[in-house]
């Protein structure tokens, strides 16, 4: 058994992953709050395992990959403030229990994980590949179904699906948007997820684009 498939049977990992976004939104006293469960954790999993292998990076490298971006968000669950130094500080204590990994590739996780949210400190191929893969996904499958929204995040709701490809050097987001989509809602609202990916890509040697598809009837 992998060390990645023996997280994901930690039942203290899955505790979390399973209520996080109804504690989440307890914490944050009903507050809009994305989804930070397993739907993302596994989305960001996928995601980064694709483009570590697409680059080529070691099989270890990408277990370590997915071990980061299943634990990522896990500082959710005691809210949103600092959730990322939360959650690295967590990570540990899971990281500790799995026989395999030695300190510095433990600290690459922790540190990935600790500078995830603001992008701060690239120092990792892992720590790039979960930037891009956490802030691709702004998909309808994150957004919580509510009455009273705003603009900005109504135009997300139109977001029905997101594809992340590698080809040449060239990490590209694909939106999938409704017909009603606003391309220049979402940009004048998410210049900084954008931007990170944009650093991301360029940490692993890359190119970033991005485009919109509006989604087939």
């Amino acid at each position: 058994m992998s060390l990645y498939e023996q997280l994901c049977k930690n039942t203290d990992v899955c505790m979390i992953l399973s209520n996080i976004n109804e504690v989440l939104n307890k914490v944050e006293n009903g507050m809009l709050m994305g989804c930070h469960g397993w739907g993302h954790a596994l989305f960001v999993v996928d995601t980064i395992e694709y483009i570590l292998k697409s680059l080529s990076f070691s099989t270890k490298t990408v277990e370590l990959g997915k071990i980061t971006a299943l634990l990522h968000d896990i500082g959710n669950i005691a809210g949103r403030q600092n959730h990322a130094r939360k959650g690295a500080m967590l990570a540990t204590v899971f990281l500790d229990d799995l026989n395999g990994l030695n300190q510095s590739e433990t600290d690459m996780i922790v540190q990935a994980i600790d500078d995830h949210t603001e992008g701060v400190s690239i120092l990792s191929a892992i720590g790039a590949s979960l930037l891009i893969a956490d802030k691709a996904d702004i998909s309808i499958s994150r957004r919580l179904n509510v009455e009273h929204i705003n603009d900005w995040y109504g135009n997300l709701l139109k977001i029905k699906d997101v594809n992340i490809s590698v080809d040449s050097r060239v990490i590209a987001t694909n939106f999938i948007t409704t017909k009603s989509f606003s391309s220049d809602v979402l940009l004048g609202g998410y210049t900084k997820g954008l931007n990170l990916m944009r650093k991301a890509a360029e940490y692993l040697g890359c190119t970033y684009t991005f485009d919109f598809k509006v989604a087939e009837d």
